[in-house]
């Protein structure tokens, strides 16, 4: 089976989990709800540390955020756009509407989101391989 596919079915229930190994970090995906939403939590060497959720021009500051969800926002809604183009003109109301980077979130909203991200930007990871299979 294909690691990403292998992946995915782990993370297929609610409280599923796989860990693998990625640049030097062990990765926690596990799959919970808040009452609300279903999503895919990432812990980064097995905590998560919201200061690694600042961005500058759109990339994590901290390393380790490089493996969270980038959080798109726009400085206006689209429907503003009219009226911002008539006072700023066309060019800086285009700029105003466009989603930029303006966070990193330690969650994916499904689980082939979160491999996506994982298969774009670290290609080569590694399913950690359980040591212990006895249990407790």
């Amino acid at each position: 089976m294909d690691k990403w596919k292998e992946i995915k079915e782990r993370l297929k229930h609610l409280g599923g989990r796989v860990d693998l190994l990625a640049d030097g970090h062990t990765l926690s995906l596990t799959k919970a709800h808040d009452g609300k939403k279903i999503f895919v939590m990432v812990y980064v060497d097995g905590t998560v540390n919201f200061e690694w959720t600042k961005t500058e021009d759109g990339k994590p500051v901290h390393p380790q955020g490089r493996f969270w969800r980038p959080m798109k926002r726009a400085a206006y809604r689209k429907k503003d756009y009219a009226a911002l183009k008539r006072g700023w003109g066309k060019k800086e109301a285009d700029r105003m509407v466009t989603p930029r980077v303006v966070g990193v979130v330690p969650n994916f909203g499904t689980e082939g989101a979160a491999v996506a991200h994982l298969k774009k930007h670290f290609p080569d990871l590694e399913i950690k391989v359980d040591e212990v299979a006895d249990g407790f």
